[in-house]
């Protein structure tokens, strides 16, 4: 999808206080499946965000949780997905194309990072495109390398 380098990102993350604002709930994959109306939603939006789908069905299995937002009427309007062998792995920040420029993806990427403290995750890793950068870095993440697309 983007041309430029990706780069890899590493936390170690710290406990950051809650916002009681936020409306992002963090579930386990099982729990998520059984919200059918959010699933519909997932995937139109994974269908109509990326064109990796491959690599989307090689993720999948690896997903433990997700971290969702809804909007006031509670229709999922963002998620990203974590996988969870020892360190966590933050795939997929996405948030509906409606929905975007007010602060959701930081709100997502955040609570993944409390969750992790709490589950004392040493380290949570991502891989994202420079132009998402001031974003990760906002959130406590520092560049560990560059990926070169093929």
């Amino acid at each position: 999808m983007h041309d430029a380098a990706e780069l890899h990102y590493l936390a170690r993350p710290a406990t950051i206080s809650s916002d009681p604002n936020t409306a992002v709930e963090f579930t386990p994959v099982r729990e998520f499946l059984m919200d059918e109306p959010a699933c519909k939603i997932f995937w139109e939006l994974v269908e109509s965000q990326y064109r990796t789908r491959s690599k989307f069905l090689t993720i999948w299995p690896c997903v433990s949780y997700l971290a969702l937002h809804r909007d006031a009427s509670g229709t999922l309007d963002g998620f990203l997905l974590v996988s969870s062998p020892v360190n966590w792995q933050i795939d997929y920040v996405t948030v509906r194309p409606d929905s975007r420029g007010q602060g959701i993806a930081t709100q997502l990427v955040r609570a993944a990072l409390r969750e992790a403290a709490q589950r004392d995750v040493p380290y949570v890793m991502l891989t994202s495109h420079a132009g998402l950068r001031p974003l990760y870095e906002s959130c406590g993440f520092t560049v560990v390398g560059t990926a070169v697309p093929v």
